[in-house]
């Protein structure tokens, strides 16, 4: 089962030294390298299993493509006695009745866990580089996190193909959610070059957070 809330908060909490408890604990860098870590352990499971078990579900069959040279199929001739007649159109009163239904929204909790998870693996990518003192202490990290089939599937899918920042800024909702947003993936990375000094003040400048803000969030992380 895939639970994203219960997959972000068993990464922080394992890799958190003095959480506060809940997302107004993540005060500590070393939480982002949970996350990274069993994003990098999954790849690495990803790539040697010979076959893929959770990818794209295979399409459904439709009608076989005609064979080569064969000519289209003949319009239906309108007052002929052979065409079969053509179906009626929907009444107007039933026209509701076929619509495609509304997508069920995703609540909202899930939906936050899952953008916090994205936005530490989009800036991680930021520069598209995890040297190799990150991976060592990622791998340290590893036995502190249990994630179901599902949980991995969904790491591997998001550092194999990270969302972009326009991504991430569409899904936040609040000016909370852009504080945890920025805060995570301040987290996920050192910020220790160009690239990552541009994605992060681009990032900063789009969820509407200025100076002050930023700087109260890296006093408080003890980054300054």
């Amino acid at each position: 089962m895939f639970n994203p809330e219960k997959l972000l908060g068993g990464l922080i909490r394992s890799s958190t030294r003095g959480s506060r408890g809940g997302l107004g604990g993540l005060v500590s860098g070393g939480a982002a390298l949970g996350v990274l870590g069993v994003a990098m352990e999954a790849v690495e499971h990803f790539m040697n299993k010979p076959q893929s078990t959770t990818g794209v579900p295979p399409r459904t069959p439709g009608s076989p493509p005609p064979m080569p040279g064969s000519a289209p199929p003949s319009p239906p001739v309108l007052g002929g006695s052979s065409a079969a007649a053509p179906p009626p159109p929907p009444m107007p009163g039933k026209l509701s009745s076929v619509s495609t239904p509304p997508v069920a929204a995703k609540p909202a909790g899930n939906g936050d866990a899952v953008l916090l998870i994205r936005a530490m693996i989009a800036a991680a990518n930021a520069d598209g580089v995890i040297d190799q003192e990150e991976r060592k202490n990622i791998l340290e990290r590893l036995q502190a996190v249990d994630l179901s089939p599902d949980e991995h599937a969904f790491i591997v899918q998001e550092l194999l193909s990270p969302a972009d920042l326009e991504t991430i800024v569409g899904g936040v909702t609040s000016q909370e959610l852009a504080r945890q947003v920025y805060t995570v993936s301040l987290m996920a990375i050192e910020v220790d070059t160009e690239k990552e000094r541009q994605y992060m003040d681009t990032l900063a400048s789009r969820l509407g957070l200025d100076e002050a803000a930023v700087a109260r969030i890296q006093r408080s992380m003890e980054l300054e």
